[in-house]
């Protein structure tokens, strides 16, 4: 299951907050090359704030083994801010249809499988909270390998936009991905995933419904 943390809710979730910046700082920064602010381990930018969104995959010890930042378009975000050069050429989205999509990381160390399962979930999730929110694209934000990858194997209608190579040890790409309960469904039949992913441990989260095929 993917919890969804906020500001508002993560006093219920434990240490799940300071722990995604953690995660952060380990993929991101040690792993991954990016020169982006961290301190005492944790991995953070001027991004994370009440309007981010986080989805987070614990294992059982509650340690974050995989991660989604979610940002609406309707407030600072970092595509548009930080990295205008990944941005759609018809400029950056300022629109509550459209949310950023970023730092999406699974932990190399877990097996194979159960990376695939994490990476699977952390998708629908996404799916999940978009079409929960009314959003009908993510501008994604991930290593070029992570978007041709993960995307194709879910299924998912997107178009990739820019790519750069001066962020870390790999290239970077942006791209749309369209939301919708028809996709989730077909996503769902490619993962092999059919129940919901999304948990509602702190209430509030509204509950998608999805038709059967």
């Amino acid at each position: 299951m993917i919890d969804l943390v906020t500001w508002q809710s993560a006093h219920l979730l434990g240490d799940a907050l300071a722990d995604q910046y953690r995660f952060r700082h380990d993929q991101f920064v040690v792993r991954s090359g990016w020169n982006v602010p961290h301190f005492d381990g944790m991995e953070y930018d001027q991004f994370d704030t009440p309007a981010a969104r986080y989805l987070l995959w614990r294992d059982h010890a509650t340690r974050v083994r995989g991660m989604v930042r979610l940002l609406p378009t309707t407030r600072p975000y970092m595509t548009e801010t930080l990295w205008p050069e990944l941005a759609p050429e018809e400029g950056p989205p300022r629109t509550e249809t459209v949310w950023e999509n970023t730092r999406f990381a699974v932990d190399r160390a877990l097996p194979a499988p159960l990376r695939r399962m994490v990476t699977s979930e952390l998708i629908l999730a996404s799916l999940e909270f978009g079409i929960c929110q009314g959003i009908e694209r993510y501008l994604l934000i991930s290593p070029l390998w992570v978007l041709r990858g993960a995307l194709a194997a879910a299924g998912l209608p997107h178009r990739l936009l820019q790519q750069t190579d001066t962020l870390g040890r790999w290239p970077v790409a942006s791209a749309y991905v369209r939301v919708s309960e028809q996709i989730l469904m077909v996503a769902r039949q490619r993962l092999g995933v059919q129940h919901r992913v999304l948990a509602d441990r702190q209430g509030g989260v509204c509950h998608p419904v999805v038709q059967a095929a």
